[in-house]
């Protein structure tokens, strides 16, 4: 196939062309299309693995009464099964959410709370099956565990188990999005493609997207030159003023910061710091400055990282390979 093209374009075929059919290219984007997880770093498997294993752990060795009847093995299996399922399912459940209402953007900790709920009615028969399983001899009279099974739910109270379930899920995908830099169900990083959104072209070039078909913003109709969005590589507010850098040059136009900022498209950059917005693929660097972390662009300038974007440049810079001094 690829001699019959070259024959009709009329030109020769290198002699290091490789050999064989041609189809995508098996690289890590198509690695972590069908295998996400070779691609995890230890963040991953802590969330996925660690944190259901650490709540299975913590519930047995707090239920005496499990522990006298059954052993310390088998408590440990029966709270593993109502731990690794639940919170699973209540990661594919949030996920569904998040997709289905994409049109709306809802905020994260709406989220979370609906795909929570939603895997707390999922598991629901597979929850009781369980405890029907590991109950068979708790209770003298109860051969198959029925009656213990429903003794449980009982006391427990299915939202009184969902509130729980939920709290705990809020919690761990916040403290793992603000601390450990492992950004989730966020519109501004999609789950399933964070490469997409934060990299565009490639780190080191002038972060210069194709040029879209589109009328120039509003604020950059103000400047005295002509300038497409295309160009901007980042923005600053200088009180009333705003600041549009450029690859070579920059300019100062009377304009709200925030305004600037909403115009621009959500997928090329983000709002780094309350006072900058910087393009993703302009980024060069990322820098330790005294206490602070700068992101130095492709034009030599400096903008310092707020502690609450930390996590969102940690993942851009381990998308987009960015060098990091020292790691953050």
């Amino acid at each position: 196939m690829v001699k019959t093209v070259s024959a009709q374009l009329q030109m020769p075929i290198p002699a290091t062309a490789p050999s064989g059919p041609v189809g995508p290219p098996a690289g890590p984007a198509a690695r972590r299309r069908w295998l996400p997880f070779r691609d995890w770093d230890w963040r991953h498997f802590l969330f996925y693995l660690g944190v259901p294993a650490g709540i299975a752990t913590y519930a047995a060795l707090n239920n005496w009464t499990i522990l006298q009847i059954s052993g310390y093995q088998t408590t440990l299996a029966f709270y593993a099964g109502h731990s690794f399922i639940p919170w699973w399912t209540s990661a594919v459940a949030t996920y569904l959410c998040m997709r289905l209402l994409k049109p709306w953007q809802p905020p994260k900790l709406l989220l979370l709370a609906l795909g929570s709920f939603l895997a707390c009615l999922l598991i629901l028969p597979y929850s009781s099956w369980l405890t029907e399983y590991f109950a068979v001899g708790w209770v003298s009279g109860d051969p198959d565990g029925h009656l213990s099974s429903e003794h449980i739910y009982s006391e427990v109270g299915f939202w009184a188990f969902a509130a729980r379930a939920t709290v705990i899920w809020v919690l761990v995908n916040f403290a793992f999005d603000r601390f450990l830099g492992l950004p989730r169900y966020r519109y501004d990083t999609p789950e399933g493609a964070p490469e997409a959104s934060l990299a565009g072209t490639p780190a080191g070039n002038a972060g210069l997207a194709p040029a879209a078909a589109e009328p120039a913003l509003r604020f950059l109709q103000r400047l005295p030159a002509t300038v497409s969005a295309d160009e901007v590589i980042a923005l600053k507010a200088e009180q009333h003023y705003l600041k549009v850098y450029l690859a070579d040059r920059s300019f100062l136009t009377l304009y709200r910061f925030s305004d600037a900022v909403a115009e621009m498209d959500p997928s090329a950059g983000r709002q780094v710091h309350r006072s900058f917005w910087v393009r993703s693929s302009a980024i060069r660097a990322i820098k330790r400055d005294s206490r602070k972390y700068v992101v130095e662009l492709v034009n030599g300038l400096a903008v310092p990282i707020s502690v609450a974007n930390r996590g969102l440049i940690r993942e851009l810079a381990r998308a987009r390979n960015i060098p990091v001094h020292p790691p953050l």
